[in-house]
């Protein structure tokens, strides 16, 4: 009788071409899902911002105002105190205003030279939910006459309150 040869077939090989394929597609959709807008805001260790239902982000910011129940910061530099604003009887607080016009003549002066696209006079204002309401009606006023009338306010979400 003639002995039967077995065939015996090669390896399968991994392909890795298409397992490739598949990574680079799972890295460009998370490469283009993260935002990447401007810099990122986060909050003064002293404050407890109010609640918002409202979720929009943030866009980027050029300068911030933080008001809390001691100090009143323009762009991490404390200008005065709270109670001294609140005291006050002009809706103008000056150290604030001198520092925001400055900055304002500033960002102009960088769109004539080309520095930035434009200047939109936005300015990010972080209070404490408890800080009176005139004194955020005096920087708010304050903003405005310096030419920064793009006022946005920094809230904490609903659900975010821990």
């Amino acid at each position: 009788m003639a002995k039967r040869k077995i065939k015996r077939q090669p390896e399968a090989a991994l392909i890795i071409t298409s397992l490739v394929d598949v990574f680079v597609i799972v890295l460009v959709y998370l490469i283009r899902s993260i935002s990447s807008e401007g810099s990122l805001m986060t909050s003064a260790d002293n404050l407890v911002l109010p609640m918002s239902q409202r979720s929009k982000s943030p866009t980027e910011i050029s300068l911030t105002i933080i008001g809390d129940q001691k100090h009143i910061t323009v762009d991490d530099q404390v200008l005065m105190e709270t109670e001294v604003v609140r005291k006050q009887d002009s809706l103008l607080v000056k150290p604030v205003l001198e520092i925001l016009t400055k900055k304002r003549e500033e960002e102009r002066k960088a769109e004539v030279l080309g520095l930035i696209k434009e200047a939109t006079g936005k300015v990010v204002v972080q209070f404490d939910k408890n800080t009176p309401y005139d004194i955020v009606t005096k920087i708010m006023a304050t903003c405005g006459y310096a030419g920064y009338n793009n006022i946005k306010f920094a809230v904490s979400k609903k659900n975010e309150e821990g």
